[in-house]
């Protein structure tokens, strides 16, 4: 059973109405050739081309995407997070932001904001994480890159925190690929994340705070996070069984 749940189009259409007029905050995520970024916008009211939805970019600077490219949206709707896929019609600047036109999403996912409450591993369950930094052009193959090692904090569906005995040359807004398995005899995650904190904690180690990005882009990404949410509520039954 999937935990995301896909919009009817009624709701759809009432959902993107109601946060063009509120000129509603979204994030947008797009995947260069540097790895992910993200932006904070809003939605624009007034009109908009056919099939198109105007938002207004704060930040746009440096590598950014070019019309055609896809992007992701996120925005929240009470205690629901939504998510769709969309792709860049056209790009306006201005002085300190910029107008995008994205295409009106085909498709609309909710998650309940339970999702993105961290929850740590079981008690007794040591879970450990690969993590390294995939250069675009650059050689891939496994012997060759940086790979890095900690043990997993706590998750949730919007990130997770490790704990690593060395944090030298992990920087911080770069994206990285992690790779990690939960749940023994279960196939591993494959994430790509951007490191967003980085905390000094005892005897030298880091806690490094990841934020996951992309998955709502692709149907390969969906998958991936209905599979992350269900980790991450086998977690909070587990660490409430022993609470209680």
């Amino acid at each position: 059973m999937s935990t995301t749940q896909t919009i009817g189009r009624e709701r759809h259409d009432q959902i993107l109405e109601d946060a063009v007029r509120h000129e509603q905050q979204l994030v947008l995520t797009h995947g260069g050739n540097d790895g992910w970024r993200t932006f904070k916008a809003a939605f624009v009211s007034g009109s908009t081309p056919p099939q198109g939805i105007l938002v207004r970019v704060s930040g746009a600077e440096g590598s950014l995407p070019v019309p055609g490219d896809t992007l992701g949206g996120t925005f929240r709707v009470g205690h629901k997070k939504c998510m769709f896929s969309t792709v860049l019609l056209s790009v306006q600047s201005k002085t300190e932001e910029a107008l995008w036109t994205i295409r009106r999403p085909e498709q609309i996912q909710q998650l309940q904001r339970r999702a993105y409450e961290r929850a740590a591993p079981p008690k007794g369950t040591v879970v450990a994480v690969r993590f390294w930094r995939e250069v675009a052009g650059g050689d891939t193959s496994l012997d060759t890159r940086n790979v890095r090692h900690g043990q997993l904090e706590d998750i949730s569906a919007g990130g997770m925190r490790i704990k690593v005995a060395d944090s030298k040359e992990v920087q911080l807004d770069r994206t990285y690929r992690c790779v990690f398995t939960p749940r023994p005899g279960k196939p591993s995650l494959v994430l790509d994340a951007v490191l967003r904190h980085r905390e000094a904690v005892d005897q030298g180690r880091a806690s490094l705070g990841f934020q996951f990005v992309g998955m709502e882009t692709t149907p390969e990404g969906l998958r991936l996070l209905d599979r992350l949410v269900r980790i991450v509520n086998h977690f909070q039954r587990s660490n409430a069984r022993e609470s209680a």
